[in-house]
């Protein structure tokens, strides 16, 4: 009884922690329409994407591999290639970060581009922590890991910035999601301690394996440029054609409708992503279909209730927002809202292409589905603005899904060769 009890409170604590993830950065973007303005809020945005763009340029799809053997290496051999790694990724945000210290003292521009630089890096190695531990099954701690670089920072900054105006400003903002992510880096710290790290250290560094790595993982980062640059491709787009002050009702609608398909990222696909893996690796294709299959109707039916969940909260808080003009575009939100939920249903298609080692066939269609995105959103955003932001995404994603559900799935009925000769 005392082993379920503490079993059942695990689970208890880590669905909160994704519950708050999810609700305090929906809150974050409620809270800068409404104490600061909606082209603060377009700025944020466009920071946001670039902390998120920068990452996976930098990685250069070393981290995609690197986390799915984690899940079968021994820990001396994870420990060598993350030593690598991360000394790669330290080297490049050292330069960027130089040029952005120089930038702003020999210019005069704002400092606070060298604070994102910094919150880069610590949300580039905060992400890799958290897929290093879902995919080696320490679920607590990939969610702390979240937890602090997506919530807790937030539900300390925005109390104290309603108690103290002078807070509210994007240095003052990203100066508290700084703090968080260096937590998030010290738990890491904490828990790995025990890890073979000094006999790793004591090894001379080899380039050798960096390289390899980057060779091998070539396919998988066009694949992740691709991904990423559909992700936050249409909030630069928007900007560019409706402005920077409707670019911050754009990213105000993205970000309501990324809270539900954030919370299910931490919710399903972290524990997913792992059981698929083992599931090829010890059943082969087979095996991997049908459970692939199992979690695509969980996936579905999770994607379509939350989303309208969160829709209908955010429609009940909007008067709160004191935004009259965003009432006019609710329409358009719900649109937005709609394709944000099929981009996740094809994106869990990707995650199963990619747990079954059909890099080449994720890569196509991921390639493939930003030239459509950008094709069809700068076709419908100067004729239809919002509602062609949206219907943008549900042209593609609707595409792109069912074309990778086919190749996920055509494995059922057609031998592995056979599929990639089809291809």
């Amino acid at each position: 009884m005392s082993a379920s009890v503490s079993r059942f409170l695990g689970v208890l604590t880590i669905m909160a922690m994704r519950a708050s993830v999810m609700g305090t950065k929906f809150a974050l973007a409620i809270f800068i329409a409404h104490y600061l303005d909606l082209s603060s809020l377009g700025l944020y945005g466009l920071a946001v994407g670039a902390i998120a763009v920068v990452p996976t340029v930098v990685n250069a799809g070393m981290n995609h591999l690197l986390m799915r053997d984690a899940v079968t290496t021994s820990r001396a051999e994870l420990t060598n290639s993350l030593r690598h790694y991360w000394a790669f990724v330290t080297l490049i945000y050292v330069v960027m970060f130089t040029v952005a210290v120089l930038f702003a003292s020999m210019f005069g521009t704002s400092s606070l581009w060298v604070l994102i630089v910094a919150v880069t890096f610590f949300e580039h190695i905060g992400n890799d922590v958290f897929y290093l531990f879902s995919s080696i099954q320490h679920h607590f701690l990939a969610n702390a890991n979240a937890f602090l670089r997506g919530a807790a920072w937030i539900c300390v900054y925005i109390p104290l910035a309603i108690w103290d105006p002078d807070l509210r400003t994007l240095s003052h903002l990203f100066g508290f999601w700084l703090i968080g992510s260096m937590l998030s880096f010290t738990l890491f710290v904490y828990a790995s301690w025990s890890w073979p790290w000094k006999a790793s250290l004591s090894l001379p560094f080899q380039l050798s394996v960096v390289t390899t790595t980057i060779r091998k993982s070539f396919i998988i980062y066009v694949t992740d440029l691709c991904f990423i640059a559909s992700q936050y491709i249409d909030r630069y787009l928007v900007t560019l054609f409706l402005g920077i002050k409707l670019a911050g009702v754009y990213f105000l609608f993205w970000t309501v409708a990324n809270a539900a398909t954030s919370f299910l990222a931490l919710v399903l696909q972290q524990q997913q992503r792992p059981l698929l893996i083992q599931a090829y690796r010890v059943g082969g294709s087979s095996a991997h279909c049908q459970l692939a299959w199992r979690f695509t109707q969980t996936t579905a039916l999770a994607t379509a209730a939350l989303s309208i969940a969160v829709g209908s909260a955010f429609q009940i808080f909007l008067p709160w927002l004191g935004q009259p003009s965003l009432a006019a575009d609710l329409p358009a939100f719900w649109l937005i809202l709609a394709g944000m939920a099929v981009r996740y249903l094809a994106d869990f298609a990707a995650m199963g292409l990619f747990t079954a080692h059909h890099d080449r066939l994720m890569t196509l269609t991921t390639v493939v589905s930003v030239g459509v995105l950008v094709i069809a959103q700068v076709t419908l955003l100067p004729l239809a603005g919002f509602y062609g932001a949206g219907g943008a995404m549900l042209i593609t994603f609707i595409g792109i899904g069912l074309w990778r559900y086919r190749l996920l799935f055509d494995s059922l009925l057609t031998s592995p060769e056979s599929r990639q000769l089809g291809a």
